[in-house]
């Protein structure tokens, strides 16, 4: 895997399209429902190139996490990309006064989510020859990477998201976008 990129969000939804979105894009990803489990992983696991935190998390909230993560001075330099529904620029200039790289509205779409994540955490840890090498032969035609998903060129974009979280995120990719538990969800 290129980058290790740890997700700190409750709506598991999110999450799960996040993960998704990340790991066609040869990302590994690591979800946590709240600050505080995000804490233990970052402490307890191996290095992760990038952090992306929901703003708002049930205990401590994502500024919060985020004025923790700067003080840790092994985790001072992670980039951190902050994620919100609720978005404004009162919003945008707290998370980056706490620490934040970078500010991203939801809903995003797949290219500005991947393009940002591999910018934060390219400008932190640039990636090997043989990284890029094994990259790179995961998506040549042929190799033994993983398998392409179905072609879908003609869906139009869904909203996911949780009904009682208005904010969803559209998706406006043509690739395909499962999830297991969620094959009848709310499409529009």
């Amino acid at each position: 895997m290129a980058w290790r990129v740890l997700v700190a969000d409750d709506d598991p939804e999110i999450c799960t399209l996040i993960k998704t979105i990340l790991r066609n894009a040869s990302f590994e990803v690591s979800v946590c429902p709240d600050a505080e489990s995000a804490l233990v992983h970052l402490q307890r696991d191996k290095a992760y190139d990038i952090l992306i935190s929901d703003f708002m998390l049930p205990g401590i909230s994502g500024i919060e996490l985020i004025t923790m993560v700067r003080a840790n001075p092994q985790t001072a330099r992670l980039p951190i990309l902050m994620i919100s529904g609720h978005s404004n620029y009162a919003m945008d200039a707290r998370a980056k006064s706490a620490g934040a790289d970078h500010f991203l509205n939801k809903p995003f779409t797949l290219t500005q989510l991947r393009s940002t994540v591999t910018a934060l955490a390219s400008k932190y840890r640039p990636l090997t020859a043989a990284e890029e090498a094994k990259i790179a032969a995961g998506k040549a035609p042929g190799s033994a990477g993983p398998a392409p998903a179905p072609p879908q060129l003609q869906s139009p974009p869904r909203v996911v998201g949780n009904p009682a979280r208005p904010e969803g995120i559209r998706v406006t990719s043509s690739a395909p976008l499962t999830d297991a538990k969620n094959s009848g969800s709310e499409s529009h």
